[in-house]
């Protein structure tokens, strides 16, 4: 099994963060990797809702299968994704208020690589830190109105 776990502070309002993270379509304008994300159950987000992942791994274009399997409200949302390189994977969206402006975002997972790939489990986490990092920080720039190029928003 890998683990990793990184956070951002976002100074903006729980509510608005927890909608953009949420908003599963648009998650390709700031996850690095993903091409297209689509619901394939129906009715409002929550446990048991299914999706489907287009994404990028290694050059290569990968669909991956996602379920819901945890979700709180404005607070907290797992996915238990199956494809691409891992046999299974859990990824957590935990958002942590801070104040009446800000919050904390957490990414946390973990999961277990295809038995090809095993070897490669020790070094998913030093690989997957940058990527989550850059993740992390374009979902911020999202949210708190910035262009890729740090400029503000009208």
């Amino acid at each position: 099994m890998f683990r990793l776990t990184e956070a951002v502070r976002i100074d903006r309002p729980t509510a608005k963060v927890w909608a953009v993270l949420t908003d599963f379509p648009k998650v390709p304008a700031w996850e690095r990797g993903v091409i297209e994300v689509r619901q394939t159950s129906p009715g409002r987000p929550g446990i048991g809702t299914t999706l489907a992942a287009r994404r990028v791994y290694g050059g290569r274009d990968t669909v991956v299968d996602c379920r819901i399997v945890e979700w709180q409200d404005d607070r907290l949302v797992t996915m238990e994704i199956v494809g691409g390189p891992t046999r299974r994977t859990f990824a957590t969206y935990a958002v942590e208020p801070i104040d009446d402006d800000a919050c904390q975002v957490t990414y946390s997972v973990n999961g277990e690589m295809r038995p090809l790939l095993a070897w490669l489990t020790p070094l998913i986490p030093a690989m997957g830190r940058r990527l989550v990092r850059t993740n992390l920080a374009s979902l911020k720039r999202l949210i708190e109105g910035e262009t890729t190029d740090g400029t503000s928003l009208p």
